[in-house]
């Protein structure tokens, strides 16, 4: 029987992917999940710390929610 993959398993694949895929020299992984009735943010960096940190500068700066309303009259037209 295969063992289950603990979660830091599974960011590893997820990191180790866009490294070897696409050859990134840093990774950010930000994510939330709810226990209970809390809320948990976890953020996984890899590579240079200065670089992880403009990643997640540039993230804050530049983040647009996407705006549905106008994507669905986009298509409508």
């Amino acid at each position: 029987m295969a063992k289950r993959k603990t979660n830091i398993e599974l960011i590893r694949d997820i990191v180790g992917s866009f490294v070897e895929e696409i050859g990134a020299d840093a990774v950010v992984v930000v994510y939330s999940k709810v226990k209970g009735r809390k809320t948990e943010t976890n953020i996984i960096p890899y590579g240079n710390a200065h670089t992880c940190n403009a990643l997640i500068d540039y993230a804050y700066e530049n983040y647009l929610p996407l705006d549905l309303d106008s994507e669905e009259e986009e298509t409508d037209e």
